[in-house]
């Protein structure tokens, strides 16, 4: 079991929106803040990096990937640190 966030706990207080328009996608949150919603666990992967390269996300902030589902398979939490 993961320790709460403010990622997690964040994800899990929109999970009913998110699942009504997105159920089967993989969200990225960083802190209150959903940054994207993607089709594949890749895609979210792939934009979590894009926007700490881009600067959009601050290095070391804690990031969440996680599938929108009733009962998700997939829950990455990870930051990038430089």
């Amino acid at each position: 079991m993961l320790p709460a966030t403010e990622e997690t706990a964040f994800f899990d207080s929109c999970k009913q929106a998110l699942l009504d328009e997105h159920s089967g996608k993989f969200a990225v949150v960083c802190g209150r803040r959903l940054v994207a919603v993607h089709n594949s666990l890749d895609l979210a992967l792939k934009a979590a990096a894009d926007a700490f390269g881009d600067g959009e996300l601050a290095d070391g902030a804690p990031v969440l990937i996680n599938e929108i589902g009733e009962a998700p398979r997939v829950r990455v939490v990870a930051q990038r640190n430089r």
